[in-house]
C-alpha cells in the first residue's frame, strides 16, 4: 500500500489550513522535533546549549537557570506555510497557518527559576487519491485523508549548581487526537460498494525531559556554554475508536450515503514514543555575537501502536546558526541595536519508503533560515522574525517532494516585574 500511496503517479494535497504533508500520514504526524522558539528559529533551530536572560529556551530546560531573576518573560509565536507538493511530472501547492507556541518564564529565587507554556508536539493534514486498474473490476480509487495532531502543555523548572553548571526538565501533559481515514471507491462498477475506514485516537498523558547546561567563560568577553538533553521513552495512553462503514459518494462533491454500519469498535490506544538525546555548543561575546551547533538523535524504530512496531528509522538532525548585533547600547541607530541571524539544518528523517523502483528511500529534510529581532522602543522586548526555504522528501522512485517557505512572527517580552522601588 505505501508504495501505491506515496509512488503514485497523482495525488491531491488541497490549499486548506489543515494541509501539512503527505508525509504527515506515518507515525504521529509531522513530529515537531526543531525549536520553536522564532528566535532560534532564525538561527536553524539551534537551542541545546543556547541560553540568554531574556530568553525562554524550551529545548533545553537548563536554560531556564540563565533568566533573569527580576524579569517576567512571555514569548508567544505563530507562523505562516506555502509548501508545493510535486512527483516527477505532477505537482499542487497548499499553505496553512497556526499558533507555534506560548510561554512564560520568571525566577523564584535567584538561583531557582520556572517556566510554563503550551506547545504543538505534532500536526497531521493530507488528502491524497490513489487510482488504480484491477482485472474484472475495473478503475477504483482510494482516498487517504487525516488530520488533527498532538499539543503538550508543560512546566519546567531549573536549578543553579555553582557557578558553571545548571539542570533542568520539563514536565509535559500530552493532549490531543488525530484523525484518519480510507475510503475505496469503484466509479466504474455498480456491483460494488464503496468502503470506508476511520480511526479516531485521543490521547492523554504525561512525558518528560531533562537538560543540562555548562557555562563557562574564555576571557576577552568571550563565553563556552555546552548543552546536554535527554527526552525519555514513554507509553501515551488514550482511546481509540475503529469504525468501518459501506457507502456511496460522489467523489467529486463528496455527497456520501451510508449503506451499512460494517464495524464498530472502542479501544484503549496504546503508543511507545522513543527515547532521543541532544548535544549543543555555543561560543558567544558578550551581547554582540553567538555562534552554535547542535546535533540531535530519537529512536523511532522503537515506535509502536498496540504493542505493534512501526517499522520507522532512528532519525537524527544536524543544525548550525549565529546571530549579530552591531550594537546594542547603541540610541541613535534603531537598526544597529537590531539582532541578525543566518542557519540551517540537516534531518535524516524517520520515515523511509520503497520507490517504485525498488530502491528505499530516507524521507529527508534540509533547509536555511534568516532571522532579524527588532526592539521595541523604551523596553527590553522584542518582535522576532524567522524566514525558513527548505526541502522535504524526494522525486527518486516517484516519490513526493515538498519544497517550502515558512515565516514565523513572535514576541517576547521581558518585564521587571520583582523590583524594589527605593525613593528619595
Amino acid at each position: 500500500m505505501v508504495v501505491s500511496l506515496l509512488a503514485c503517479l497523482g495525488f491531491s494535497a488541497f490549499g486548506q489550513a489543515d494541509v501539512d504533508s503527505p508525509y504527515s500520514l506515518f507515525g504521529l504526524g509531522q513530529v515537531r522535533e526543531k525549536s520553536m522558539n522564532s528566535r532560534l528559529q532564525g538561527m536553524g533551530s539551534v537551542a541545546n546549549a543556547m541560553f540568554d536572560k531574556g530568553m525562554i529556551n524550551v529545548e533545553n530546560p537548563a536554560s531556564y537557570a540563565k533568566i533573569d531573576s527580576l524579569a517576567f518573560l512571555f514569548d508567544a509565536g505563530c507562523y505562516f506555510k506555502s509548501s508545493t507538493f510535486s512527483t516527477s511530472n505532477l505537482s499542487e501547492q497548499a499553505s496553512n497557518a497556526s499558533f507555534d507556541y506560548v510561554a512564560m518564564a520568571f525566577g523564584l529565587t535567584s538561583w531557582w527559576k520556572m517556566s510554563l507554556g503550551v506547545q504543538p508536539y505534532s500536526t497531521s493534514g493530507y488528502t491524497m487519491l490513489v487510482g488504480k486498474n484491477l482485472p474484472d473490476i475495473g478503475y477504483t480509487t482510494t482516498r487517504f485523508k487525516g488530520k488533527g495532531g498532538l499539543n503538550q502543555a508543560f512546566v519546567g523548572t531549573a536549578f543553579k549548581i555553582g557557578d558553571h553548571v545548571s539542570l533542568g526538565a520539563n514536565g509535559y501533559y500530552v493532549f490531543g487526537d488525530t484523525q484518519s481515514e480510507t475510503t475505496l471507491y469503484f466509479p466504474d462498477s455498480s456491483y460494488y460498494i464503496g468502503t470506508r475506514r476511520s480511526v479516531d485516537v485521543m490521547v492523554k498523558s504525561f512525558m518528560v525531559d531533562y537538560g543540562l547546561l555548562y557555562d563557562t567563560g574564555l576571557g576577552d568577553d568571550m563565553h563556552l556554554s555546552l548543552g546536554l538533553t535527554y527526552q525519555q521513552s514513554l507509553n501515551l495512553k488514550g482511546n481509540q475508536t475503529l469504525f468501518i462503514r459501506s457507502i456511496e459518494e460522489d467523489i467529486d462533491t463528496e455527497v456520501e450515503y451510508v449503506i451499512d454500519t460494517v464495524a464498530y469498535k472502542t479501544s484503549d490506544a496504546k503508543m511507545t514514543l522513543p527515547q532521543g538525546i541532544g548535544f549543543g555548543v555555543a561560543l558567544r561575546k558578550n551581547e554582540r555575537w553567538t555562534i552554535g551547533a547542535d546535533f540531535n538523535w530519537t529512536q523511532w524504530s522503537k515506535f509502536a501502536r498496540q504493542g505493534d512496531v512501526a517499522g520507522l528509522s532512528d532519525s537524527w538532525s544536524l543544525s548550525a546558526g549565529a546571530e549579530f548585533t552591531p550594537r546594542h547600547t547603541s540610541i541613535s541607530g534603531y537598526f544597529s541595536r537590531a539582532t541578525y541571524r543566518l542557519g540551517g539544518f540537516y534531518e535524516k528523517g524517520f520515515v523511509r519508503l520503497p520507490g517504485n523502483d525498488g530502491i528505499d528511500y530516507n524521507i529527508n529534510k534540509v533547509g536555511l533560515t534568516a532571522g532579524m529581532s527588532f526592539p521595541l522602543p523604551r523596553t527590553l522586548s522584542k518582535i522576532n522574525l524567522a524566514v525558513e526555504v527548505g526541502q522535504y522528501g524526494t522525486h527518486k522512485g516517484g516519490l513526493i517532494q515538498e519544497r517550502y517557505a515558512k515565516m514565523d512572527v513572535g514576541i517576547s517580552v521581558f518585564e521587571h516585574w520583582f523590583m524594589k522601588r527605593k525613593y528619595k
